[in-house]
């Protein structure tokens, strides 16, 4: 068949957008798909990285964060006996003789038992009604279950605490001296320090002195000396290392 001007013209227009046509799709939109999809890559990476820049302006405050707490912990754990003055007999003996020394009394004997984790419940005066019906019946303007209700709220709060653990150890140390009064200001050192030292019970062994007197005195005889034994009970926390704020993950 035998084309003319006009057919090869309107060919040559086809043919011309056909080329377009596929080079469009076969070039030119799988880069604009690209560009697209790495316009969205770009977008979420720039709100991870908007993220991580605020995390790492915060880290400052986070440092002086855990810096406070830390400080804030010793002003707790200061307030007990210090686990290495206790963990050991000798510990323990060499801790109490600090005392002793202050009090000027002799320590004769020291039982010590391990330390062991226990329960540490609060200490708190609760008020308990002897027949609460008789009470109910005689509240007819309910004032009294306000005042009844109000003296336990102290009580009723730390009841419903949780009750920590805590390291403590019970000792019998038995001293001497040669006066009482050294006894006395040996229950008052104990009492006056600032740890946490609890004493459980005395018992005054012998208060009587004999009396010296170099005319009677009879050499075969051990002169007497007041002595007691105390019950005492050490309380200790493991104090937290010091955080590394500097430190690199």
């Amino acid at each position: 068949m035998k084309l003319n001007y006009r057919d090869r013209v309107i060919i040559g227009v086809l043919l011309a957008l056909a080329l377009l046509l596929a080079g469009f799709f076969l070039l030119i939109k799988p880069e604009i798909d690209d560009n697209k999809s790495l316009k969205e890559t770009r977008a979420t990476v720039q709100q991870e990285k908007d993220a991580v820049e605020a995390k790492i302006a915060e880290i400052p405050e986070i440092k002086q964060d855990i810096t406070d707490s830390y400080n804030e912990s010793l002003g707790y754990t200061e307030n007990f006996v210090d686990y290495n003055s206790m963990y050991a007999s000798h510990k323990v003996d060499q801790y109490l003789q600090d005392f002793a020394t202050e009090a000027e009394v002799k320590i004769i004997s020291l039982s010590v038992e391990n330390p062991e984790a226990e329960a540490l419940d609060y200490y708190y005066f609760k008020n308990e009604l002897p027949d609460e019906d008789m009470y109910a019946q005689s509240d007819v303007n309910g004032d009294l279950a306000k005042v009844h209700d109000k003296n336990n709220a102290e009580s009723n709060s730390l009841e419903n605490r949780n009750v920590e653990d805590i390291i403590q150890g019970t000792y019998e140390v038995t001293v001497t001296t040669e006066s009482k009064e050294e006894l006395w200001k040996y229950m008052q050192v104990l009492e006056e320090q600032k740890e946490t030292i609890l004493i459980r019970n005395v018992r005054i062994i012998d208060l009587d002195l004999k009396e010296r007197d170099d005319r009677e005195e009879n050499e075969d005889e051990e002169e007497k000396k007041p002595s007691a034994t105390f019950e005492i009970t050490l309380f200790s926390v493991f104090e937290m290392q010091e955080p590394n704020v500097e430190k690199a993950n």
